[in-house]
């Protein structure tokens, strides 16, 4: 087992900062679980009303994989909505998309 130190903590923290920033989830309260995950490296719970994503460490995980879910978390709900409607997947889709666009134009071309 990888149990995560404080000092590891720390630095998820700061890495999941940096990833919120990065993937433009301004929208989300993210915030650190007060219990460790179970049989995971890390994991993430939605609070879909509040817009709060709480993350939990176990046997140390990456931020950056735990924040691609809270990315994708309005995508698949929608999706997964029997209510929803074609164009309200759609419009979650292109969200991710266009994000994903800009950030690989900008790694690859350096093209903001």
């Amino acid at each position: 087992m990888n149990i995560p130190t404080a000092e590891d903590a720390e630095l998820f923290a700061q890495s999941v900062r940096k990833w919120q920033q990065v993937l433009n989830l301004s929208d989300w309260r993210i915030e650190k679980g007060l219990k460790p995950a179970k049989q995971a490296m890390a994991s993430v719970e939605f609070n879909e009303n509040a817009r709060l994503a709480t993350y939990r460490l176990g046997d140390f995980g990456a931020a950056l994989h735990e924040l691609l879910h809270v990315l994708l978390h309005d995508l698949t709900t929608t999706a997964q909505d029997p209510k929803s409607s074609q164009d309200e997947i759609d419009a979650q889709e292109h969200r991710v998309v266009n994000l994903l666009e800009k950030l690989l134009f900008k790694a690859f071309y350096g093209i903001n």
